[in-house]
């Protein structure tokens, strides 16, 4: 027999004396809802419009994060492993 085994005898698991069955709320309990906008709300900031420009390589490089080799390397492998051809363009 293992420990694994379902025939195996089991200690019954301890109760937690701190949990207690959900009550109902009390007759005086009222939900939460939205109040009245306030009367003055400074204005949005402006959102710039998108240029249609592609981002350079260092743009991307800055959001994606710096040139990990390790992270190069296994790219190339799993690209190679996946029959595609890691020196073209995709």
């Amino acid at each position: 027999m293992t420990p694994d085994d379902p025939t195996t005898p089991r200690d019954a698991l301890p109760v937690n004396p701190t949990l207690a069955p959900h009550t109902a709320p009390a007759a005086d309990h009222r939900p939460a809802e939205q109040g009245p906008a306030p009367d003055h709300l400074p204005p949005a900031p402006a959102v710039p419009q998108p240029s249609g420009d592609g981002l350079s390589s260092a743009e991307v490089t800055a959001l994606v994060g710096g040139a990990d080799p390790s992270m190069m390397e296994a790219n190339l492998a799993l690209e190679s492993a996946e029959g595609l051809d890691p020196t073209t363009e995709s």
